[in-house]
């Protein structure tokens, strides 16, 4: 997360459209990437490399903690992210994030985070409440707008993007052929009891969850027309779909 592809490196139903600029967009802001937790760095890359995807090299967030490879597609990316410094982790600028606890191995706090970019020439109000995360990482004058729901660890970290308002990566040729995040399941531990940050969300439009069954994220891909199915369990609590 955190991370910035170059220049930077759920869930359910997307908004559907015959405009494909459309997907993920509410409010004046739209899903830019998502992250899940993994143990470390190599865990389901052969698997990933074996069904077609193209997951970028490791990016070390400074200051942060945490390390991550970036699987990118053409209007969302996916990341898989990792705990490689719990002592930056639990520092002053990072604590409120909880990310040492979320990426922990073996923890039982929800694995999953959603950043949300600006649409092109929109001035954004967000739904939910934040506050301002600056990590050591960004460069001077750039800040997160984390959801204050941060310390909540039954659900995914929420945060925005502010000087986002398009993807800011190159799309890669996937050796499968996958283009675009069509559509995104979440199920989360626990009873349904939404907070106001997370809620804000499901009525924006962006997200609908499911809650009562083990932390899950299933991903599909071009409307899943190719029938083909990639699940990462029990390592990883993913699945993609094309």
């Amino acid at each position: 997360m955190l991370h910035i592809p170059t220049l930077f490196l759920v869930l359910a139903p997307l908004l559907r459209s015959d405009d494909p600029t459309m997907e993920y967009q509410s409010g004046g802001f739209e899903l830019d990437h998502l992250f899940v937790a993994v143990p470390g760095p190599d865990v389901g890359a052969s698997a990933l490399e074996g069904a077609g995807f193209l997951a970028g090299p490791s990016n070390r967030h400074p200051g942060q903690g945490t390390e991550s490879r970036g699987i990118l597609f053409e209007n969302v990316y996916l990341e898989l992210i990792w705990l490689s410094d719990p002592q930056e982790a639990a520092s002053p600028p990072i604590q409120r994030t909880r990310l040492g606890e979320r990426l922990a191995p073996g923890s039982e706090a929800c694995p999953f985070g959603l950043g949300l970019r600006r649409q092109a020439e929109i001035e954004v109000r967000l739904p939910f409440e934040s506050w301002e995360y600056r990590p050591p990482y960004l460069p001077e004058g750039l800040y997160f707008r984390m959801g204050v729901n941060s310390e909540n660890l039954g659900e995914p970290l929420l945060f925005f993007l502010p000087w986002l308002s398009e993807p800011a990566w190159p799309t890669p040729e996937h050796p499968n052929g996958t283009k675009r995040v069509t559509a995104l399941a979440m199920a989360l531990e626990g009873k349904d009891q939404a907070s106001p940050t997370l809620a804000s969300l499901a009525d924006a439009g962006i997200a609908s969850f499911s809650w009562g069954s083990p932390y899950f994220l299933d991903v599909e891909l071009d409307e899943g027309r190719l029938g083909r199915t990639l699940d990462l369990r029990p390592e990883i609590p993913l699945r993609l779909s094309w």
